[in-house]
This record gives C-alpha cells, sequence and structure tokens, in this order.
C-alpha cells in the first residue's frame, strides 16, 4: 500500500473534490520598527498568522453539474464549515473566495479554487487586554531605558580601589536582598534554587562584573527575574517587589569629602540604589495590575502608592529617556488600575445604631448571611453576638458588586 492509499478524500461540507494542488500559510505576524541612529531594528511579535488553505482541484463525472451547484451553496452559505483535507485532516474553516473554471473543449470537467481560513472564536479582544499589553510594552521600554542610563553612568574604571570596594559591596547588598524579598511568600523549589544559584554567581563574579556595566546590569535583572519567577501568584511577586521600591543597599561609606573618587564612589553607589528601586518598581506595576483585588478601594490604593513611585522616579530622573518612559508608564497604569471589567465591590463605612449580631447587621444591610464573616474578620469583631451601638464598621458593599 503506498502513502497515496492513506489520504482521505477531499470535501467542503460533505461535497466531494479532487484536490489537485494545496498551499498552507502560517507563521507569525511581525510589525518592524526601526528607528534613527540604530543599527538593529526591532521585530514586534504580534501574535500567530491566521491558518490560510490555497487549494486548487477539480470536479469530474457525468454528475458533475449537480456536484457544482451543491460545492457552490457550500460556499455561499455563511459561517465555518468543516474541510477535510488529504493532507491536514479534518478543520473547521471560513471560507474565502472560490472559482470555478469550466471550458467547452474539456467535457464533464470543472476546475475549482479555494481559499480556506482556519476558524477561530468569534470574540474581539477586551479593551482591558489592548491596556494590559500597552503597560506591558511600557514596563518594557521603562526597563531598557533605566538598563541604558545605569550602563551609561556607572563605572569603576581609572579609580581608587575603595571605589570598587562600594561598588562591590552594593551589588552583594542588592544580591541578598533578591532573596531575602521571597521570605515569608510562597515559593516554587526549583525556581528558588535558581534563584540562589544566580545570587552566589553573581557576588561570586561581582569584581569581573563591575568591569563590564553592560553586563552587571544584565545580571542584576536577571536575578530579579529568577526572584519573580520563584513565586506562584502576582500577590506574591508584587509582595516581593515592593521590598524592593525603597532599597538602599547602605555600605557604610563617608562621603563627607569632595574629591572627584569619593564622588564617584557616592555617585555609583546612587546609580546601584536608583537601578535596583527602579527596576522594582517597573516589574511591580505589572503583576500590580494582574493581582486580584478585593475592592475597588484596594485596587485605587495600590495604584496610588505606585502612581507616587513612579513620579518620584521620573522627576528624579536626569535621563530623557528614563523621564519619558517613567511618564509613559504611569498613564498607562492608570488606565488598566482597577480593572473597568472586573466589577469589583465597593468598601464603605456604616454606624451601627444600636447593639446587634453580626448575622443581624449583615441582613439589614445587605440582605445576605454570607456577608457576616466579612464584617467580623475585616473589623476584628471579638464578640460576634455583641456589637456595642455607635460602632462604626467597614464592610465591603456585596449589593454594589451583584
Amino acid at each position: 500500500m503506498s502513502w497515496k492509499d492513506n489520504l482521505r478524500p477531499a470535501s467542503f461540507r460533505g461535497v466531494p473534490f479532487f484536490i489537485d494542488t494545496s498551499q498552507f500559510t502560517t507563521g507569525r505576524r511581525v510589525q518592524l520598527h526601526e528607528f534613527p541612529d540604530r543599527d538593529n531594528p526591532f521585530p514586534e511579535d504580534l501574535g500567530k498568522v491566521s491558518g490560510t488553505f490555497r487549494v486548487e482541484g477539480h470536479i469530474l463525472g457525468d454528475d458533475y453539474f449537480d456536484i457544482k451547484e451543491r460545492l457552490v451553496e457550500a460556499c455561499e452559505k455563511e459561517g465555518p464549515g468543516e474541510l477535510i483535507h488529504p493532507y491536514y485532516g479534518t478543520l473547521q474553516v471560513q471560507v474565502g473566495p472560490a472559482s470555478f473554471d469550466e471550458d467547452t473543449l474539456d467535457g464533464r470537467i470543472a476546475k475549482v479554487t479555494f481559499l480556506f481560513y482556519q476558524a477561530g472564536d468569534n470574540r474581539f479582544p477586551k479593551n482591558i487586554d489592548d491596556k494590559q499589553v500597552l503597560l506591558e510594552n511600557g514596563a518594557a521600554a521603562a526597563l531598557a531605558a533605566a538598563k541604558a542610563d545605569f550602563d551609561e553612568n556607572f563605572t569603576i574604571l581609572g579609580f581608587a580601589g575603595f571605589v570598587v570596594d562600594t561598588a562591590r559591596s552594593a551589588v552583594e547588598n542588592a544580591a541578598d536582598a533578591f532573596e531575602e524579598a521571597t521570605a515569608g511568600i510562597v515559593q516554587t523549589a526549583e525556581e528558588i534554587a535558581d534563584l540562589a544559584f544566580s545570587v552566589r554567581n553573581l557576588k561570586a563574579e561581582v569584581n569581573d562584573l563591575l568591569q563590564s556595566p553592560q553586563e552587571l546590569s544584565t545580571r542584576l535583572l536577571d536575578s530579579l527575574s529568577l526572584m519573580e519567577e520563584a513565586l506562584g501568584t502576582p500577590e506574591g511577586k508584587l509582595r516581593a517587589h515592593s521590598t524592593l521600591f525603597q532599597f538602599v543597599g547602605n555600605t557604610g561609606t563617608n562621603f563627607s569629602t569632595t574629591t572627584p573618587s569619593r564622588v564617584r564612589q557616592s555617585d555609583n553607589e546612587d546609580i546601584i540604589n536608583n537601578f535596583i528601586r527602579r527596576s522594582a518598581i517597573i516589574k511591580g506595576t505589572v503583576q500590580a495590575s494582574e493581582v486580584e483585588y478585593e475592592s475597588v478601594q484596594a485596587a485605587n490604593t495600590q495604584r496610588e502608592e505606585l502612581v507616587d513611585l513612579i513620579e518620584d522616579q521620573s522627576v528624579n530622573a536626569t535621563n530623557d529617556d528614563v523621564f519619558q518612559t517613567m511618564g509613559d508608564l504611569n498613564a498607562q497604569l492608570v488606565e488598566v488600575l482597577p480593572d473597568v471589567d472586573s466589577e469589583l465591590p465597593n468598601v464603605k463605612t456604616v454606624e451601627v445604631k444600636n447593639t446587634t449580631h453580626s448575622l443581624f447587621l449583615a441582613h439589614d444591610l445587605f440582605e445576605n448571611p454570607d456577608a457576616e464573616q466579612d464584617i467580623i474578620d475585616r473589623n476584628g469583631v471579638r464578640h460576634p453576638g455583641f456589637i456595642l451601638g455607635e460602632t462604626e464598621l467597614e464592610v465591603v458593599d456585596v449589593r454594589a458588586s451583584s
């Protein structure tokens, strides 16, 4: 039996035809960005190319008129249909243009050409998804600007040994901070081991890395990424990053004198500290957009904290690219957080008029006994059966989210 004997007969919506040639197109959609004075363009991946089948074939026989009419009806029918392809099997496809070519010199035959598209879900991206992508792209741009700023301004070349010693201590302090940031957070064993290995190598190779700012910044970012991967949830990742928002790798050095070496010593420590803080804030911004918040107020509080941190980084930036990208990131964060499609409940403060039971309060406020436990937990109620009158309580307005 030859390989041809294993091929299935072709058909579309149950109407048979013969395939002569078939061409399948796939790959990735790419937008190429080219910038002035930059040799290397940036190819932006926009997602998978829609799979396309260009099929040329024929229908043959004394009854080809009937088959042709059925095939025309199948092609004109709205919506996707089933294509059985000899090489690709059973597929759900949307038919595009189809042509039928007949010649009086060739009786009993019609040549057909189809353009089929792989059928997908009839769902368009939500607006928030587009905004999320913009935020992630903005974070990548801000991180690239922060790295370029570090690479341009950090140096130990030509300076005294104490300048090198201080820079080494600052890097080692940052490495320790990466590991300490994961303390008390649920971790994945393999990834936390990778982080520990990265931190050990960072410390072991610090003398060589100090000679190359580009390599040093890359390794610091690699360790930050490994720290992120070691934590299982956006909440955990955000919490770890937040420990670095105000990072100060205090080396205990006295910068009271203003010789060129002392100025460089002080500048290098500031450059390292700012780079760690800035990178953590940028990464934390993306994680904050993915956290599941219990209320609109919680999301707003997190957003305001990050907005203040980003604005501080933007205002104090001496690099134009850092200033611009941090400003853009700030605007994108405000668009994403809170997620307008998540229907988060509101938190409000209520005053209990008369002494009551927590269960009665849940019913009076929301006609929902399930709200009782949240009232108890949120306010640290010690005696649920005896909540004193004239007490102010913080409650989640469950009716607002229904």
